[in-house]
């Protein structure tokens, strides 16, 4: 199948959001952490645990996924895998105790201060 130009732009669109979902999550992950650590009593130590865990989940449910698509097709499990994450975040959404979050307005001034602060020290 010859893709033509317009295809080209969709996939590498589609690729380019993929890429920032991905990185958006593991910048969610970074930034609970703090709360993880209070809330768990987790050692600095273990926070590394957190995240490698996560990577090798996240790792192990890509190569599942992909194998169960070569088995049972890719528009079969893109159905079922919006299924599952539309689900999984109803659940979340209604979980008790599940308001804004309580530290995310907190980080927000730090994180314009280190933004701020290297804009200006640009040459």
């Amino acid at each position: 199948m010859v893709a033509t130009g317009r295809h080209k732009w969709l996939a590498l669109a589609l690729l380019s959001v993929v890429q920032f979902m991905l990185v958006l999550d593991i910048a969610i992950v970074n930034v609970a952490l703090p709360s993880i650590k209070v809330d768990l009593g987790f050692s600095q130590e273990n926070l590394q645990w957190v995240i490698s865990a996560y990577a090798l989940v996240f790792g192990g449910f890509l190569l599942l996924g992909g194998r169960a698509a070569d088995l049972l097709g890719r528009r079969r499990m893109f159905v079922a895998g919006l299924v599952v994450f539309t689900g999984a975040s109803l659940l979340a959404a209604l979980a008790p105790g599940s308001g804004p979050p309580r530290r995310v307005p907190s980080q927000l001034p730090n994180f314009h201060s280190l933004v701020c602060t290297s804009v200006q020290a640009a040459p």
